[in-house]
């Protein structure tokens, strides 16, 4: 009795999970393998799928397909089709822009304050952020450490307080006892 060994080749490759800042410059990235076990070259179309949209990128020379990812952030998980043979990968795109709620006494000189990274995850200085508090717009510069500060000045009760910068939008919570 003889027996054979069968190896099976997926036909994309070199694709993993991307963790990225909101509108960074990366991509997801697969590369294709034809049926021989070769890359394959430039003109192969694979189909991405991802949240239910449909996008297809052609492979360059040497058998790589990229897709842009601009999201807001989130978690996603990406599908790659090819000639019958799907991957997926899980995206996540995490938010430039960070803040706590706060829970402060009335006219204690507290402040709202929100931090900015770049694509990188370093602070973001010298950038505007918006504020918006009980439909009253304010804006405020970040500092060296990526840090805007909004002085709270209001009346006791609960507020939502949404702060934005380039399309990123995070909502909090201001509790004034």
């Amino acid at each position: 009795m003889s027996s054979n060994v069968i190896t099976v080749i997926s036909k994309i490759v070199e694709n993993s999970d991307l963790v990225k800042y909101y509108r960074n410059d990366s991509q997801y990235v697969v590369r294709l393998v034809n049926d021989d076990g070769s890359y394959a070259g430039a003109g192969e179309t694979v189909t991405f799928n991802i949240n239910g949209v449909f996008y297809e990128r052609t492979t360059n020379e040497s058998g790589y397909a990229k897709l842009n990812i601009n999201l807001q952030p989130g978690d996603y998980i990406i599908t790659a089709d090819y000639g019958g043979c799907k991957v997926s990968n899980n995206i996540t795109v995490k938010s430039v822009l960070s803040a706590n709620d706060l829970t402060m006494s009335y006219k204690d000189g507290s402040t709202f304050n929100a931090n900015l990274v770049d694509g990188q995850g370093n602070p973001l200085a010298n950038a505007v952020i918006t504020f918006n508090i009980n439909g009253v717009f304010y804006n405020r510069s970040t500092n060296s450490s990526g840090v805007a500060k909004l002085n709270i000045n209001l009346m006791s009760g609960k507020y939502i307080i949404t702060s934005s910068y380039n399309d990123c939008n995070i909502a909090n919570t201001i509790q004034i006892n």
